[in-house]
């Protein structure tokens, strides 16, 4: 449950100390002008009246003095449901004990009063902290005893009133029920909007931090390739060179594919394609990176076929793959698949260090990376396998990591079969 702050808690304390004070000024009131009321009736009218206002008073004070602090709020709505209960069952039962002795237009008053009283408790109980069907019950309550004491003592107005009776405590309920949905829909957009923002700050951090890895590695290397004295040092260092460009090729392609995602601009164009195209393309794209990082790239025969979008597919396959090339920190990547109860199973399977129990659970969440494990250029936003899954997704499929795979790791993806 969210917290109830200091405004809410004094907003909630004055709105139900007017219904405090409705409930009371309308008891004396009957007590004090219908004048055949038996003075056995009035007297247990006011001594529960007194009583109720008491404890309903103690617990407002309480509130206002505490603040209603976020540990206290179940007890406040525990609180707030015996008052509901409490203040509905003795109008009710005032009423019956002060309407036979009353004339007729006191009769019309207390049915005034009675539709004021539901219109209040409507009020009150529109809040998300008093949501429930235990609530709306209590709500119902009043009327419906009204309702029966027009049945049973039946005058000339029975009929008008047990009809504004109904008319107005179904009103009453209905706007209830339209304006928690109301509240509900206004908290959930600002959740959104708070997890939006939240993501936005996250992704600039995340582009701001990551993009200067390369960036120095790109300068460091350059500087290396112009002064260093023997043609092997040059080399190399023109190789890492060639490295940091990629990685930040790779962090402007992910950073646009996770933009496009977002503004869910991506549109599927889904057709039949050859699995063993979508491998072949990915790993020949991928073999210079791979080249450079000395992991040598395997691409396995498949005469299995896809429903996908082969742009897509190639997009999510190639993720999986550089995330193995990058991170894997093995020799080999093997890229293959099989067909699965209808589906094609892409894997890329590399012989590197694996991955750690505490990454697994986050591996694919939107800017989570795994464990560093020494990576000379390390980048990335975390966005390569999040934005596989997604385009996965889009496609009908998904994608995930064996758990049960020992020597490395087991990356796949997996799309209707074609």
């Amino acid at each position: 449950m969210p917290a109830m702050n200091a405004k809410a808690t004094t907003r909630d304390v004055s709105t139900q100390a007017v219904a405090l004070a409705l409930f009371v000024f309308v008891n004396f009131f009957f007590i004090r002008v219908v004048a055949r009321l038996p003075a056995l009736n009035a007297m247990l009218m006011a001594a529960l009246t007194v009583s109720f206002a008491a404890i309903w008073a103690g617990l407002l004070f309480w509130r206002l003095l505490s603040r209603a602090v976020a540990s206290d709020r179940d007890r406040i709505v525990r609180q707030d449901t015996g008052i509901i209960w409490g203040g509905t069952a003795l109008s009710a039962l005032f009423f019956w004990l002060s309407m036979p002795f009353a004339t007729e237009g006191q009769r019309m008053l207390a049915v005034f009063f009675t539709a004021a009283t539901v219109a209040h408790t409507t009020l009150v109980t529109i809040r998300p902290i008093d949501a429930g069907p235990v609530r709306r019950a209590a709500l119902l309550g009043l009327p419906i005893s009204t309702v029966l004491y027009f049945l049973v003592h039946r005058d000339a107005y029975s009929v008008p009133v047990i009809f504004f009776s109904v008319a107005n405590a179904w009103s009453f309920v209905t706007l209830r029920g339209v304006a928690q949905r109301s509240l509900a829909r206004a908290r959930d957009a600002r959740r959104e909007a708070e997890q939006a923002r939240d993501a936005r700050t996250r992704f600039l951090a995340a582009a701001s931090h990551d993009l200067q890895q390369p960036l120095q590695a790109a300068r460091l290397f350059f500087d290396q390739a112009i002064r260093a004295p023997d043609a092997r040092r040059r080399q190399a260092a023109i190789g890492h060179l060639t490295r940091a460009f990629d990685a930040m090729e790779h962090l402007l392609t992910g950073t646009l594919d996770h933009l496009r995602l977002e503004r869910q601009d991506i549109a599927p164009a889904i057709e039949r394609v050859a699995a063993g195209t979508v491998i072949a393309r990915v790993v020949e794209r991928s073999e210079p990176a791979a080249r450079l990082a000395g992991i040598g790239l395997v691409a396995v025969a498949t005469s299995a076929a896809l429903s996908a979008d082969p742009a897509l597919a190639e997009r999510a396959l190639g993720n999986l793959v550089a995330n193995a090339v990058r991170h894997s920190g093995g020799r080999r990547v093997l890229v293959g698949a099989r067909r699965r109860r209808g589906r094609v199973r892409l894997c890329v399977i590399d012989d590197g260090h694996g991955i750690p129990d505490a990454d697994r659970a986050t591996l694919f969440d939107e800017f989570v990376q795994g464990s560093d494990h020494g990576d000379h250029i390390r980048g990335g936003f975390g966005l390569g396998l999040a934005s596989a899954r997604r385009l996965a997704r889009l496609m009908d499929g998904d994608a995930g990591l064996d758990p049960k795979w020992e020597r490395g790791s087991a990356f796949w993806l997996e799309l209707p079969a074609g």
